[in-house]
């Protein structure tokens, strides 16, 4: 349900493009490989974007993308899936997801420098948010601002020239979600704790 609603780019644009990927990908590279191309792709991105050649970034960035989701879609056809892949692919995105930031913040310093910071502090809160309720056992993928939400909103404003209101929403609304993580996590872990009666 989480995936459909909140996460439309991966189940409808990036699965149906990545999973023939991964297929014809099986026996020819590794799943962890994948993983450190999509991150190369979409870091090549972000440094576009500081170049201004915003098209370029967010095609590499999409092309990024689907590497990444093909990495966990060829783990799960040959059965390499591992934590310590499911590990380096979340830190991976958020080294990625700095880097388009980041690219977009240098493209214009004085225009987009205090939009981007807050952009960057608010799409980490929200990773942590999850991160740190999955470590707890309470998983909470949902939010208005998934990471699917914030780079389609970066892509967006990339190339339609509203850098400055893209970062300001990626900003604005990751707050909301890091908000809207917490309080479901808490009250998650709240319902789990087991209730002590004295006899």
């Amino acid at each position: 349900m989480g995936m459909k609603l909140n996460y439309p780019l991966t189940q409808y644009v990036y699965r149906p493009m990545s999973r023939p990927l991964a297929a014809a990908l099986v026996g020819r590279v590794t799943p962890t490989q994948l993983t450190w191309v999509s991150a190369a792709l979409i870091t090549a991105g972000g440094v576009s974007f500081g170049f201004d050649r915003y098209l370029l970034g967010v095609a590499l960035t999409l092309v990024g993308q689907v590497v990444d989701c093909a990495d966990g879609d060829l783990a799960r056809m040959t059965k390499q899936t591992s934590r310590s892949g499911a590990f380096l692919d979340s830190v991976l995105d958020r080294w990625t997801d700095a880097a388009l930031i980041l690219g977009l913040a240098f493209s214009d310093p004085d225009r987009f420098g205090v939009a981007a910071a807050l952009a960057l502090v608010a799409g980490f809160l929200v990773s942590y948010n999850r991160a740190r309720g999955q470590s707890l056992g309470a998983d909470c993928p949902e939010g208005i601002a998934t990471r699917d939400a914030r780079l389609l909103i970066l892509m967006v404003a990339a190339l339609s020239g509203q850098v400055l209101v893209g970062l300001w929403l990626v900003a604005g609304l990751g707050f909301i979600t890091a908000v809207q993580r917490m309080v479901w996590t808490i009250r998650a872990l709240d319902r789990s704790e087991p209730v002590h009666s004295e006899d």
